[in-house]
C-alpha cells in the first residue's frame, strides 16, 4: 500500500488497474479495504480504481480532534486527486462516503458519482445529538478516550457467536474499528451531523447516482430520495429489503450497477457530443430522475 502526504498528513491508499479513473471513499469507521473486491472488478472492466484511508481512519495520520469538518475531508480529497493526477475521476462513496463525494462534485467535475446512503442534512436513523452536547454525555466519552475504547472493544471477539468471525466482512469491520481512534470517531461523526448539503446539490452537474437501502436503520433512505430529488442529472436506486451495508450485503449487484453506471454515463457523454440524430434525441429525453426499484427488476418514472 502507497501514502503521500497533504498538509502534513500522510495518507494511505490503493490503487489497481488501467484506464478511466475512480475514486473510491469508504464511510465512518472503516477504510478503503471495503472497496477491495469492488476496485478487483473495476480494474478487470478496464478502470483505474483507487481507495483512499480517510484521515483518521485504517492506517492514515489521525489528528486530533478539531480537524473534523466536511470541509477539511473534502480539500484533502481533492489535493489527493491532484497528486496522484487522477483526471475527472468518477466518485463512489459510502455513507459519510457518499457525503463527501457529493461534496466533492461540488467543487470539481468528476465524470460521474455513486452515493450509497448519503448523509444530506445531518439526520441519522438515530440521535446522536444528545451524545455530542449532553454534558454527562462529554464527561463520559472523555473517559472512554482515557481508556483507549476503541482499540479495546475492537480487539473483543464476540463470545456469543464465535462462527460470527467466520464472516470477512465482519471481521474487516472489526480490524477497522480497532484502528480507529475514539476522537476520529467523534470528529467525523460531528462532521456528520453539520452535513447541509440540500441547498446545494443542484449545482451538481455529473451524471449520479443515489442508492438507498428500505431497511437502512443508520441513515434513514429519505436522505439520498432528496438526494435525487435536489441533483439535476440524477437517478434513484431503492433495494427495499437492504439494510446500510449494501456494499456487503449485495456484493455482485453493487458491483455490476457501479460499472453499469459508469459505462452508461461514458456513453452518455459520446452521444451528447455528436449531432442529435433521431436515436441520440430519443436517448437524451430519458428521464434521469427516474425511480428504480430492484425487487421488481422494473424501473417506473
Amino acid at each position: 500500500m502507497s501514502s503521500i502526504v497533504v498538509d502534513d498528513l500522510k495518507i494511505h491508499y490503493q490503487t489497481v488497474g488501467h484506464g478511466p479513473d475512480v475514486l473510491l471513499i469508504h464511510g465512518w469507521v472503516s477504510s478503503w479495504r471495503m472497496w477491495a473486491r469492488t476496485m478487483s472488478r473495476l480494474a478487470a472492466a478496464g478502470y483505474r480504481a483507487t481507495a483512499i484511508d480517510l484521515v483518521g481512519f485504517g492506517d492514515s495520520d489521525k489528528p486530533a480532534d478539531g480537524w473534523y469538518s466536511l470541509d477539511n475531508f473534502t480539500a484533502t480529497l481533492l489535493a489527493v486527486c491532484d497528486q496522484l493526477k487522477l483526471d475527472r475521476p468518477a466518485l463512489v462513496g459510502h455513507s459519510m462516503g457518499g457525503t463527501i463525494a457529493l461534496d466533492m462534485a461540488l467543487n470539481m467535475e468528476p465524470s460521474a458519482v455513486l452515493a450509497a446512503a448519503p448523509i444530506i442534512t445531518g439526520e441519522l436513523s438515530f440521535s446522536v445529538q444528545l451524545l455530542l452536547t449532553s454534558p454527562t454525555a462529554r464527561r463520559f466519552l472523555s473517559w472512554l478516550r482515557r481508556q483507549k475504547f476503541f482499540s479495546t472493544i475492537g480487539s473483543l471477539r464476540p463470545l456469543a457467536a464465535p462462527g460470527l468471525m467466520r464472516d470477512p466482512s465482519r471481521k474487516r469491520k472489526q480490524q477497522d474499528l480497532q484502528r480507529t481512534t475514539l476522537n476520529a470517531a467523534l470528529g467525523s461523526l460531528r462532521t456528520v451531523v453539520g452535513a447541509h448539503l440540500e441547498d446545494h446539490l443542484e449545482e451538481i452537474t455529473a451524471p449520479t447516482l443515489i442508492l438507498v437501502g428500505g431497511r437502512d436503520f443508520t441513515v434513514a433512505p429519505s436522505q439520498g430520495k432528496l438526494a435525487a430529488l435536489r441533483i439535476p442529472n440524477s437517478r434513484l436506486v431503492e433495494w427495499p429489503d437492504v439494510g446500510h451495508s449494501m456494499t456487503d450485503d449485495r456484493p455482485d449487484e453493487f458491483d455490476q450497477l457501479l460499472i453499469d453506471h459508469l459505462i452508461q454515463t461514458s456513453e452518455h457523454a459520446i452521444v451528447i457530443s455528436r449531432p442529435q440524430t433521431e436515436k441520440s434525441q430519443s436517448l437524451l429525453s430519458i428521464d434521469a430522475n427516474r425511480h428504480i426499484d430492484f425487487s421488481s427488476r422494473r424501473s417506473s418514472k
